[in-house]
């Protein structure tokens, strides 16, 4: 009796064909099941995410891999769901789940995390139990993204070395609780210790945990540094982000796109140590894409418009700027009514002068300025070929 020839697919179609499958997770079950040669990379697909939103979820995990420690390295990223809100104890929240810090330590490959409160309120770090906050503040990852979260201790982060993107999003803080930098000082105890750089951000309606987490990573004693930082993300509809001239400052040659929504609605109750806009995209010579988004302020002295102009002009032929894609949203509808006062903007031509001058912004591509308003579209047509006519002859202007 013959018996059946393995299977002698090559290893690299077996991969094609697993990862064409890689959203599907019942035919990646069966795949597995075909030969020993499919195995190994459908556990890689089947595991590298896993989401733990029930106490359950986390159990049967960590079950599983006490059980069987040739899944751990499979598993990449955990993204943990909580809808506790700020309410005490709840046995079918995972964040109390006792499991979930064991389970957490025993990833020895995990490069991103995420923990996220889909509850009405954001959920007070204190109410995580001790063991789950000593896990989270002792990451090794690459990747961490926290969502909805409140009075999360940003002077740690300057201690996380390994950490390449940090994402915040409706983070809140406590105004009465002062920004705690003992961790920096721990970690400054050992002048050789590594150093790490953070290569993207996002701040997204987080402006105090943001500025308290840029105070961190800007003081010297920080093992993590933003020097190296390629990109910024400050969107959504709470700005408050005083302190982004700062991080574009701090990251300089390495910034290569930006994206500031509410820019110029910074409102400071504090003392701001912080830069508002570079002084000079002279210092910026890698950025490519620039997105903004800001209120017009024509004649106020908080206007962010003519010392973003002027932060244009700074540039000189030699620095050799890379900007490819500028687009600014200037939102209109609180004066649309003034058709004049916005026709005789002096942002328009200090923009057009900055831009078109010859043999500096050499690789511009497309220049986007949407003016958003009710009723006054039709007056603002010509508004390019009156007042940017060097930027509509280049073929920049869009």
């Amino acid at each position: 009796m013959l018996l059946p020839r393995p299977l002698s697919i090559p290893q690299e179609i077996i991969s094609t064909i697993l990862n064409e499958l890689s959203s599907d997770t019942d035919s990646l079950k069966r795949c597995s099941l075909v030969s020993q040669s499919f195995l190994p990379h459908c556990h890689k697909l089947l595991f590298s995410y896993i989401c733990l939103d029930h106490p359950t979820r986390s159990r049967g995990l960590y079950d599983l891999i006490t059980n069987n420690t040739t899944f751990i390295p499979y598993i990449r990223k955990v993204d943990i769901i909580s809808i506790a809100g700020s309410s005490s104890r709840d046995r079918d929240c995972v964040i109390f789940e006792d499991t979930l810090a064991p389970l957490l330590q025993t990833l020895r490959n995990l490069h991103a995390f995420s923990l996220r409160e889909q509850g009405w309120r954001n959920l007070l770090w204190s109410k995580l139990p001790a063991d789950l906050r000593s896990t989270i503040l002792n990451l090794t990852v690459t990747s961490i993204t926290l969502e909805n979260l409140r009075n999360v201790p940003m002077g740690h982060f300057g201690r996380f070395v390994c950490l390449k993107n940090l994402r915040l999003v409706d983070m809140e803080w406590d105004c009465e609780i002062p920004l705690e930098l003992e961790p920096l000082g721990a970690s400054f105890s050992s002048p050789q210790g590594p150093t790490g750089y953070l290569e993207s951000l996002g701040i997204v309606d987080s402006a105090m945990c943001g500025r308290h987490l840029i105070t961190t990573l800007t003081d010297p004693r920080s093992s993590l540094k933003l020097s190296r930082l390629k990109e910024l993300d400050l969107s959504g509809n709470h700005g408050n982000h005083g302190f982004a001239g700062t991080i574009m400052e701090a990251a300089g040659q390495s910034l290569q796109r930006v994206v500031w929504f509410d820019f110029g609605e910074e409102i400071n109750p504090h003392p701001n140590p912080f830069t508002r806009v570079p002084s000079s995209f002279s210092a910026l010579p890698a950025l490519r894409f620039l997105t903004i988004h800001t209120q017009f302020a024509c004649g106020r002295a908080c206007d962010p418009l003519p010392p973003l102009a002027q932060a244009l002009a700074g540039a000189t032929p030699r620095d050799a700027c890379a900007l490819e894609h500028l687009k600014i949203d200037i939102d209109f509808y609180c004066i649309s009514n003034d058709v004049d006062i916005i026709d005789k903007y002096a942002l328009w031509p200090a923009l057009d002068q900055a831009l078109a001058r010859p043999g500096v912004y050499t690789e511009l591509k497309r220049v986007e300025i949407s003016l958003m308003c009710d009723d006054c579209r039709e007056a603002f047509a010509g508004l390019s070929k009156r007042r940017m006519p060097m930027l509509v002859e280049k073929g920049v202007f869009y």
